[in-house]
């Protein structure tokens, strides 16, 4: 039999754990992270989840190209494990490791330099601070990267970031109204295939929140799903990325995430897959 409790507050349920009346959760703090490195109660399981800065290009300044390649630059992602504790790695790709058309160097580089020099060239003026509003789910885990960002958008490139963290309902609610133009955001895999990630961007889709359209992204798209020989569709889906992520910069992939995990070790057999499915059928207590 497995008794399943809903604990709204991560802290709480970590407690809950310690205290022997939980045997497994996920969706941890920050600080427990931290705290509780090391111990093998704490489980990575792979997870097919990439995190990522989206740019509304319907609204100033990121109908810019030039600033957007400019917000991309301007950020150091070696950093997100060190201050999240989550086993977090640089995201090049929005399409994860170990799925067909991952690509390990694309993307544009943290570089000042090259982000300032993007910023002067696409002419918006910041003879002033440039004030933009970014929306986030209000995690913990979240909210933490993103006052690091902050600090790096003011660092690097002179802007002010100003943080509007919303419960999850809120923010999907205003991700569908295109309130703000920057957002942070992830998305995990239904399936393990190229298109289940870079299909969201398409001009049609309902998951575009992007309001980002590109006839020869949807082009490329299209011709991937269809095709039945892997290298093709390999060589299509890695033409569509770059479109997507450095032609254009609609989009920053930030970093891949596994599913961290608090296991009692009395719990043998639990599994969690890339996809995020609890398998339970060959658990056993000890």
């Amino acid at each position: 039999e497995v008794v399943a409790q809903v604990v709204r507050d991560d802290s709480t349920a970590v407690t809950l754990f310690e205290s022997g009346k939980l045997d497994f959760l996920t969706d941890i703090s920050t600080v427990d992270l931290k705290r509780l490195s090391g111990r093998p109660e704490l489980r990575v399981f792979p997870y097919l989840k990439t995190v990522y800065i989206g740019l509304v290009v319907t609204k100033y300044p990121f109908t810019n190209v030039k600033f957007r390649r400019a917000i991309a630059m301007a950020f150091d992602k070696t950093k997100f494990s060190q201050i999240l504790h989550g086993g977090q790695s640089p995201a090049s790709s929005f399409i994860p490791p170990k799925v067909l058309a991952h690509v390990p160097e694309m993307g544009l580089p943290f570089d000042p330099a090259r982000a300032k020099a993007e910023l002067r060239a696409s002419g918006i003026e910041t003879t002033k601070p440039l004030q933009i509003e970014m929306t986030l789910p209000s995690w913990d885990r979240t909210v933490t990267l993103a006052q690091y960002l902050q600090a790096e958008f003011k660092k690097n490139l002179g802007i002010e970031i100003t943080l509007q963290p919303f419960d999850h309902k809120t923010f999907r609610a205003q991700l569908e109204l295109k309130q703000f133009p920057m957002f942070l955001n992830s998305w995990a895999g239904d399936y393990p295939d190229p298109d289940n990630f870079l299909s969201l961007f398409t001009s049609d889709a309902g998951n575009n929140r992007l309001g980002w359209k590109n006839a020869k992204f949807d082009e490329l798209i299209l011709k991937g799903r269809y095709l039945r020989d892997p290298a093709a569709r390999d060589v299509a889906y890695r033409q569509a990325q770059k479109i997507l992520i450095e032609d254009e910069a609609a989009l920053v992939p930030l970093s891949y995430e596994p599913n961290m995990a608090l296991v009692k070790n009395r719990v043998k057999g639990l599994a969690i897959n890339p996809l995020n499915y609890l398998a339970l059928r060959n658990v056993v207590l000890e």
